[in-house]
């Protein structure tokens, strides 16, 4: 009795559990380069329900206007590079300055692109020639950033003596619109997990300049790269290397009316600008980071099993059904006259076909290319045909991820009006189902 007990209570807990297992869906995934398809097949009491899930891993749903927002500042140095500033001693690292504050503010539209606003402060630090001949006569100083106090520059070479460099000071603020894009998105696809981003940027903007003689303004250029490096899904460490060109008039040294070609290439028509910053990147929102991967499912339901197994007593009989029954279907893929590339229309429909075609793995299909008899030469309707049979064959290949196993391939050339005495619809590829897989 004790044990007849024992095996009622156990039979009354293993019984819901046999039969959810019976219920578990049957995953198979299959992978590319541009899909990833996951195939469930459940049993249930009419059959089998297939449901097939396509993630396309190039496209994702846009996200709306308030999300995928990100901030960035950093703090770092850089340099101003005018006209004079090359005569220094020990060349450019002389005129780098610290602070140099960044601050943006991107906007992402999707993975690879986004646009934004951005802003730069930083100490001014320059040269100017506080005396200058030309002609042999004493010629007046135009320069900004000149303060009431002259700071002369004694580092220069012996030759510049009679210029009497000295140096300039002062402070400006760059502010500037951008456009971003994502190099590892762009090159590399969009990878949630990565852990390493570039983001190349450029874009225009107004430089304002604040010192004793006064406060100037310039339009520039600005590009860069922002390289961040993931610590949590929100956080990331950045640095950038950014640079820009200003109108040559924004330090005041403009002397492009002197004639030697020396002299044009020691004052620019440009000035520039060049800096690094170490800084955090922040994801605004807790899902900023992230998007959805576009993708599609399709259910179909079929009447029949397979196979159905049987247990009795301790032996697993396999008992045969009727034979598996392909789904009657044909499609119908149009194509312009003289023409074998498939419009996006028609590739809407070529992605549909793809998803059926998964679904049913036992089920070959035959992809047959058709041109008007009415048109052209035979040849070159023999040749229109089986382009066209071609190009759906690679269109379902090679980007939806068909197995090439499943299909048959084949061309008829011209035939007559196939569907409503039209022969603009005898331009066409036919698929269709043929027979189950053995």
């Amino acid at each position: 009795m004790k044990k007849l007990f024992l095996l009622i209570v156990a039979a009354a807990f293993l019984a819901p559990a046999s039969l959810f297992a019976q219920n578990e869906p049957e995953v198979t995934i299959e992978e590319n380069e541009n899909t990833k398809t996951i195939v469930e097949k459940t049993k249930t009491e009419n059959g089998y329900v297939v449901t097939t899930t396509v993630i396309d891993k190039k496209s994702v749903f846009t996200n709306g206007f308030w999300k995928n927002w990100q901030l960035s500042a950093g703090l770092g140095t850089q340099m101003y590079y005018g006209d004079n500033d090359w005569k220094v001693a020990k060349k450019i690292p002389e005129m780098f300055v610290f602070p140099a504050v960044d601050l943006y503010l991107t906007k992402w539209a999707s993975p690879s692109f986004g646009v934004g606003l951005g802003a730069n402060w930083a100490p001014f630090k320059g040269l100017y020639q506080s005396s200058t001949y030309w002609q042999g006569a004493p010629r007046e100083v135009v320069a900004n950033f000149i303060p009431n106090q002259k700071e002369a520059y004694t580092k220069a070479d012996s030759k510049y003596d009679s210029q009497q460099l000295a140096l300039q000071k002062g402070s400006y603020l760059n502010v500037f619109a951008l456009a971003h894009a994502d190099l590892m998105n762009i090159f590399g696809g969009y990878k949630p997990s990565r852990v390493f981003d570039i983001d190349a940027y450029a874009g225009g903007g107004v430089i304002f300049g604040f010192c004793d003689s006064g406060n100037i303004h310039d339009v520039t250029f600005n590009a860069g790269l922002m390289n961040t490096f993931r610590i949590t899904e929100q956080l990331r460490l950045l640095l950038n290397i950014r640079g820009a060109l200003i109108g040559d008039a924004f330090d005041g040294e403009v002397y492009m009316d002197e004639p030697t070609k020396a002299h044009w290439l020691a004052n620019h028509k440009f000035d520039g600008m060049f800096g690094a910053s170490l800084g955090l990147t922040y994801n605004i929102g807790k899902e900023a980071s992230k998007w959805r991967m576009a993708e599609r499912t399709s259910v179909y339901q079929y009447d029949k099993e397979l196979v159905e197994i049987i247990k009795h007593d301790t032996t697993y009989v396999e008992v045969p059904v009727p034979d598996y029954q392909d789904p009657e279907v044909w499609f119908h893929i149009n194509f312009i006259v003289d023409r074998w590339d498939i419009s996006k229309k028609e590739l809407i429909n070529i992605h549909a076909v793809a998803d059926l075609i998964k679904s049913t793995p036992k089920t070959k299909y035959l992809v047959c290319g058709y041109a008007d008899k009415q048109t052209a030469t035979p040849p070159h309707n023999l040749m229109l045909s089986q382009n066209r049979a071609d190009a759906v064959y690679n269109a379902l290949v090679n980007e939806f991820g068909v197995d090439p196993n499943q299909l048959v391939k084949d061309y008829k050339g011209g035939v007559d009006y196939m569907f409503y005495n039209m022969k603009e619809l005898s331009r066409c590829v036919m698929i269709t189902s043929i027979k189950s897989q053995e």
